[in-house]
């Protein structure tokens, strides 16, 4: 799914042209870059296009990831939508929650596999895709698959898993804004044969709950700021403490489905 054409929105910017290049010397098949301001010119040996549409039409993208401001989101994730990609994988944080209303019911619309806002995107080492902003340098081969909606707790599991020599085969971040869009449920329905999984869950938010129903024997939870002030935003939107029994009763449901670990060290 995820081996087809990419493109990167945003590639001429600081951030955009710095990952970029790391993700095409590690293997990833990012074809040519957009910049909404800017027609012509090449970029590591890229050609560099002003529309989605072009982008289909000359390099035969299906997948899109962004790097541009907040204020340029909506309407270039909507540009890719009505172009043709079929994945968006958006690396910018803090888009406006009504513009993501309106994104998610295009993306449903169109079937459209939209991954974050405000995500560090996704790493499998095995295939060599890299889209989004994993540092390489921690990433190991393995068996071990990480989603999680913290992109710092996902690099402190990589470490772990790492320490006990286990590697990763996956790690996918789902966003840490408000609204995002693919959750855990959407995650595990599309890559349905991983050996061991991980999930890193937050205090806030109702995603965790959408995986109750799942019969997988080999997913491990770690529940993330149990211990965090109630009412008060942990770094993003899924890290607030809204109840104290809220988060007791969803642990609860975890423990009778699924294996819960207390610590990242914990991995086995």
């Amino acid at each position: 799914m995820f081996n087809k054409n990419i493109i990167c929105c945003g590639i001429t910017g600081n951030f955009g042209k710095f990952h970029s290049k790391i993700s095409i010397n590690y293997g990833t098949k990012i074809v040519c870059g957009l910049n909404l301001f800017k027609n012509g010119g090449i970029i590591y040996s890229k050609p560099i296009l002003s529309s989605c549409l072009k982008s289909i039409k000359c390099c035969k993208c299906k997948i899109s990831i962004i790097f541009v401001p907040n204020i340029y989101c909506k309407k270039l994730i909507l540009e890719n939508i009505f172009s043709g990609i079929k994945i968006i994988v958006c690396i910018t944080e803090n888009i406006n929650n009504f513009d993501m209303l309106k994104i998610k019911f295009f993306c449903k619309l169109y079937n459209i596999i939209f991954i974050g806002p405000n995500t560090p995107g996704i790493i499998l080492p095995f295939n060599k895709l890299r889209l989004g902003i994993f540092p390489l340098k921690i990433i190991k081969n393995g068996f071990l698959s990480i989603i999680s909606r913290s992109g710092t707790l996902t690099y402190e599991a990589i470490k772990e898993s790492n320490k006990k020599k286990i590697g990763q085969y996956l790690c996918f971040g789902i966003g840490g804004d408000i609204i995002i869009g693919i959750d855990y449920k959407n995650i595990l329905n599309i890559f349905n044969n991983l050996k061991k999984i991980l999930i890193i869950g937050e205090i806030g938010g109702n995603f965790e709950k959408k995986i109750f129903y799942f019969r997988k024997k080999n997913i491990l939870f770690y529940i993330a700021g149990i211990f965090s002030p109630l009412k008060k935003k942990m770094g993003h939107a899924g890290a607030i403490n809204e109840k104290n029994n809220d988060i007791l009763k969803k642990i609860k449901k975890i423990k009778k489905k699924f294996v819960i670990i207390n610590s990242l060290n914990n991995l086995i």
